[in-house]
């Protein structure tokens, strides 16, 4: 048995050839297929990034529009709360009452106030009810001895022991 060793050379270089030219091929398409590939992700990815600047911009458009709604209807109450004049024809709602009632409004948004700074609003906020400074410290006198705000060096607050005793007897 002769092996002629030429035309097994010859086939194997042959195989060899072929061999390159598919992984050429090969190459090439793997090579087209990752550029397409890469275009199409970088137009998602930009696709994406608009698509997330628009809800960012949404988001904050929606943000302002809520809390500036919240800011003005806080305002609103505000402003009704503390300037909601009662009709002087209610004889069951004496001044004195509607005074006692400011005075507690005042004091309970403010949690700590001075006395001089209840004079000052209700003089300035309910010129409407035409109290004095002596009515006014009328009105803070007969809140203290009925416990309901309490006085400390000249500042006032409300009574959290009458606060928490009126909401025992609710519950």
């Amino acid at each position: 048995m002769d092996i002629n060793f030429e035309s097994i050379s010859f086939t194997v270089s042959i195989a060899s050839i072929i061999l390159a030219i598919i992984s050429l091929i090969l190459s090439v398409l793997f090579y087209r297929w990752s550029e397409n590939s890469n275009k199409e992700a970088l137009k998602n990815s930009l696709t994406i990034e608009n698509s997330t600047k628009r809800i960012q911009e949404l988001f904050d458009l929606f943000y302002k529009d809520t809390f500036g709604l919240m800011k003005n209807n806080y305002e609103i109450m505000q402003s009704n709360f503390f300037n909601n004049s009662f009709s002087s024809g209610d004889s069951s709602y004496s001044m004195k009452e509607q005074l006692e009632d400011v005075i507690i409004s005042f004091i309970t948004k403010s949690k700590v106030v001075k006395i001089e700074d209840v004079s000052t609003f209700v003089m300035k906020n309910y010129s409407h009810l035409k109290m004095s400074n002596n009515d006014i410290s009328d009105g803070i006198n007969n809140l203290i001895r009925k416990n309901i705000i309490f006085s400390s060096n000249n500042m006032l607050s409300v009574n959290i022991q009458v606060e928490s005793d009126e909401s025992l007897g609710e519950g």
